[in-house]
């Protein structure tokens, strides 16, 4: 089987962290790849190290330090694969990380590149994608959380390139990193902001993760001075876009804004809230099907026997309806209420922008109407009533009422949400 993917390392020292970076490569991916090593002039003697001692791999030796970037652009020269990774020598792969990115990635045509869920080694969440404010701060998705089941594949602003698999042919037709860029930092967040304007998507899907030692490579006062370099370039390069967003520090005493950022790259961004008994399978696969870039959330009194994350949907269990609706404060476009028994009342306080839509899949007062007509219950009769006064409050919340046999595309084009396909 001819190699789908070739691994792209830049080096600046740690010649000995880089082979024990392949070695775990080796350990646990099963799938053939080639491996590009481009050493930028490390003064430590590591290009001389890697070349003497990598067997395996392609070692490109440069003579001066040109930095991450332009050492990754000289990297996928020596790719002729469709895929290729760009991988820091201070991650470390998992059994099986490789599949779930690449069957991803074959599912998806367009999608330029997908990134695995990114932890700490003491397991927790390092970054589940990120995110990037107006002032041109970013914020890893999930850094800190220690609960790495709560993740779910999404399309992202960018991505961390310390593990990133992209197309080859996508990287190519934006032009492959930014010479602009000082040595390191925001090149990978430029690289990914271009392809979006190129009609790309890009995701993380967490059915995939590696471990990462953060700036393992470098100090952290070095990582900070050079990202201060290169977050006035993406300014500079990026301004019409950063000038829509709100700004990302200080973002944890105005959480509204993290997750507005968070669902920003999605087409449209709908809740689904379900009532105890009212969980409607379909409509969600039918959701996902339509428009798999669009955000949807499902929140339900308890956990769902079905685990909706692995098809992109994120699950809000066990939660206050109201306190959380004002953290999220107007983020949806559209509100779902699983029958009149829901909650969607409460969460569409602080939710006055979104279109309300009931779904109706039956009707409960007419079952306990025609129990009561057999058996003549007053306690039928009773249920009946307070059934009837459920449905006719929803209809009363609800600005569109959908029916069972609706098709949600025609119901959610009527409400304005019809996605902007991109490619």
């Amino acid at each position: 089987m001819n190699p789908r993917v070739t691994f792209v390392l830049v080096t600046y020292g740690g010649g000995p962290m880089a082979a024990r970076c392949l070695e775990v490569l080796a350990e646990h991916t099963d799938e053939p790849y080639e491996v590009v090593v481009v050493d930028s002039a490390s003064p430590d003697g590591t290009g001389q190290w890697l070349q003497e001692n990598l067997d395996t791999a392609t070692v490109v030796r440069l003579s001066q330090n040109l930095g991450f970037g332009a050492g990754c652009n000289v990297g996928v020269e020596h790719a002729g694969t469709e895929f290729v990774c760009f991988l820091n020598a201070d991650v470390e792969v998992t059994e099986g990380w490789l599949p779930p990115l690449l069957e991803f990635l074959d599912g998806k045509p367009e999608a330029a590149a997908v990134a695995p869920l990114m932890v700490f080694p003491d397991g927790r969440v390092q970054e589940a994608g990120s995110l990037l404010g107006g002032d041109a701060y970013s914020r890893g998705w999930g850094d800190g959380q220690y609960d790495v089941d709560s993740f779910y594949p999404r399309v992202v602003d960018y991505a961390s390139a310390a593990c990133l698999v992209m197309r080859r042919k996508a990287f190519y037709e934006v032009g492959g990193f930014s010479p602009e860029y000082h040595i390191a930092y925001y090149e990978d967040t430029d690289l990914q902001f271009m392809l979006r304007r190129h009609g790309w998507q890009v995701w993380v899907q967490p059915a995939s993760r590696v471990l990462h030692v953060r700036h393992g490579t470098s100090s952290t006062a070095t990582a900070e001075r050079l990202s201060d370099i290169n977050r006035e370039v993406f300014r500079r390069r990026h301004s019409d876009d950063l000038a829509t967003r709100p700004p990302a520090l200080g973002i944890h005493e105005h959480t509204h804004r993290l997750w507005w950022l968070r669902d920003r790259p999605a087409t449209a961004r709908i809740l689904v809230v379900a009532g105890e008994d009212e969980l409607d399978a379909a409509l969600l696969t039918e959701l996902r099907d339509r428009d798999p870039e669009a955000a949807v959330t499902l929140f339900v009194p308890e956990e769902p026997e079905h685990d909706w994350r692995p098809a992109g949907i994120e699950v809000v269990s066990d939660a206050e309806p109201e306190p959380w609706s004002r953290e999220r404060v107007g983020l949806y476009d559209v509100v779902i209420a699983l029958g009149p028994g829901t909650v969607a009342a409460e969460i569409t306080e602080w939710q006055p922008q979104a279109v309300r839509v009931l779904r109706l899949d039956v009707l409960p007062h007419v079952a306990w109407e025609k129990k009561y007509a057999r058996d003549r219950k007053r306690e039928d009769a009773i249920r009946a009533g307070v059934e009837r006064a459920r449905l006719a409050g929803a209809e009363e919340w609800a600005q569109t009422v959908m029916r069972a046999d609706a098709v949600l595309d025609d119901v959610l084009v009527d409400c304005g949400l019809a996605p902007a396909k991109t490619r």
